[in-house]
């Protein structure tokens, strides 16, 4: 089910649009000029930037500022629900993915489902203005990776995601992974391909899977040294990630 009120600016301060997806799939926004916020009710998103891919569970949001090619898909069922902002807003922040706290995540609920927020509208202008302030106010989340530039070295990188443990069998050398990661992404292979696994294991844990699966995928033999790479990474625990 797709919702979107895209009919007239005059007088608008936050626009949505809403889609409910059934399966894994791309993801199809409405172009438009104004910067917006991406987030998923229910779900786990996958979504591109310039230079950095984003995984996103349902208690984190993107910044993506207006103009910026973000190509996304949901990783399975999926409530994505977007909004819009209004430049006479004044939120600036750079693109990256934010924590969505419980009130927050209500708003942008409320918003998509009572929105457009109008101005002259006492209740749009009250939803609107807290979500302005939540949003100036999120911290900044890591929950994303450097991807490389040049075509050859950014197949490896999505064949990784795929599949960590054939990653060394693509026809590259070490040395030469290890020259061209550090040039293009400005980690070491080994950072890298540490903050690819927890990214893979976060993937796969919000879809539904347990923390020995999300080892597995992410090229782990066991379930507690996917859990440490996890932490240092994001500084907690899967669990407790996830229930944030």
């Amino acid at each position: 089910m797709s919702r979107s009120r895209q009919s007239s600016d005059s007088g608008v301060l936050i626009r949505f649009w809403s889609l409910d997806h059934h399966r894994a799939e791309p993801i199809l926004w409405p172009e438009s000029p104004w910067p917006k916020l991406v987030f998923a009710l229910e779900g786990t998103l996958h979504v591109e930037t310039k230079r950095q891919l984003h995984i996103l569970p349902a208690n984190r949001a993107l910044w993506v500022q207006p103009g910026e090619p973000h190509p996304a898909r949901t990783l399975g069922k999926a409530r994505v629900r977007t909004l819009y902002f209004s430049p006479e807003l004044g939120v600036i922040r750079e693109t990256g993915p934010m924590d969505v706290r419980p009130l927050f995540r209500e708003l942008i609920g409320e918003a998509c489902r009572v929105g457009p927020l109008r101005r002259g509208n006492r209740e749009s202008e009250a939803i609107a203005t807290i979500i302005q302030l939540e949003t100036r106010a999120a911290p900044l989340i890591p929950m994303c990776i450097p991807m490389p530039e040049s075509d050859w070295l950014r197949n490896w990188a999505e064949a990784f995601f795929d599949d960590p443990s054939v990653a060394f069998e693509a026809g590259f050398s070490r040395r030469t992974l290890e020259r061209r990661v550090l040039l293009e992404t400005g980690l070491t292979l080994g950072q890298w391909c540490q903050q690819a696994r927890a990214l893979i294991g976060l993937r796969t844990i919000a879809s539904g899977a347990t923390v020995l699966e999300a080892a597995m995928a992410s090229g782990f033999d066991t379930s507690s040294g996917f859990i440490q790479s996890f932490r240092r990474q994001f500084g907690t625990t899967p669990g407790k990630f996830l229930n944030n």
